[in-house]
C-alpha cells in the first residue's frame, strides 16, 4: 500500500513540475499582442520626442532674438544718455551765448558814444549817445526776459523791494515806496535783484 502511495505522489510531483515548466516556457515566448502594442507605441514616442525638440529649438531662437533686442535697446539707451549729458553740459557752458551776442551791438554803440563825446567836447551829445545805448540795452534785456521792477508809488512789497530808509510823506500813504535808490530787476517770474527803496512812514 505504501508503495502505491509513493508512486502516486511521484506522479503528481512530476505532473506539477511539467506544468510549471510549460508555464515558464509560455511566459518566455513573445506575446504577439504585446509586440504589436509596443510596435505601435514606439513611433508615437518618436514623434513626441521630435515635437519636443522642435519646441525647444523654437523657444531657443525666440530667446536669442529677445536677447539681441535687449542688447540693442540697452545700447540705444546708453547713446541717449550720452547725448543728453552732452547737451546739458553744452547748455551750462554756452547757455548765455545768445544774450552775450545780443549785447555786442550795445557795446559797439557805447564805444561810438564815448568817441563822439571825446572828439566833440559836447557834453549834451555824450549824454544823448549814452542814453541811446541805455535804451538799447534795456530792449535787449527785455527780449531775454529781464525787466525792471516798478517801485515808486507802489505799496511796499518785501518780495520785490528792499527798504533801507523811511521818511515822512504828505504825498503818499504810509507803507508806500516814495523813492527808488537802486533799480531792481526780474528775470521772467523770478526776482534777480529787489529794488532798493525809501518807504513812507
Amino acid at each position: 500500500m505504501n508503495g502505491g502511495k509513493d508512486e502516486l505522489a511521484s506522479e503528481e510531483a512530476a505532473e506539477t513540475s511539467r506544468s510549471m515548466t510549460e508555464n515558464e516556457q509560455a511566459d518566455r515566448q513573445p506575446n504577439p499582442e504585446s509586440a504589436d502594442a509596443a510596435a505601435e507605441e514606439s513611433p508615437k514616442r518618436g514623434d513626441s520626442c521630435e515635437q519636443l525638440e522642435k519646441e525647444v529649438e523654437k523657444w531657443k531662437q525666440k530667446s536669442e532674438e529677445h536677447y539681441e533686442m535687449f542688447l540693442r535697446a540697452r545700447a540705444d539707451l546708453e547713446n541717449y544718455r550720452r547725448r543728453a549729458r552732452k547737451e546739458l553740459e553744452d547748455t551750462a557752458r554756452y547757455g548765455a551765448a545768445p544774450l552775450a551776442e545780443a549785447l555786442l551791438p550795445v557795446l559797439d554803440n557805447l564805444e561810438r558814444a564815448l568817441d563822439a563825446g571825446r572828439n566833440s567836447g559836447d557834453g549834451e551829445a555824450l549824454y544823448q549817445g549814452v542814453e541811446m545805448v541805455y535804451r538799447q540795452l534795456l530792449n535787449v534785456l527785455a527780449e531775454a526776459g529781464v525787466t525792471p521792477i516798478e517801485a515808486v508809488g507802489k505799496p511796499f512789497d518785501p518780495h520785490l523791494h528792499n527798504a533801507v530808509m523811511q521818511t515822512e510823506s504828505d504825498e503818499y500813504e504810509p507803507g508806500t515806496v516814495v523813492e527808488e535808490l537802486q533799480r531792481g530787476y526780474r528775470f521772467k517770474d523770478r526776482v534777480l535783484r529787489p529794488t532798493m527803496v525809501k518807504v513812507s512812514k
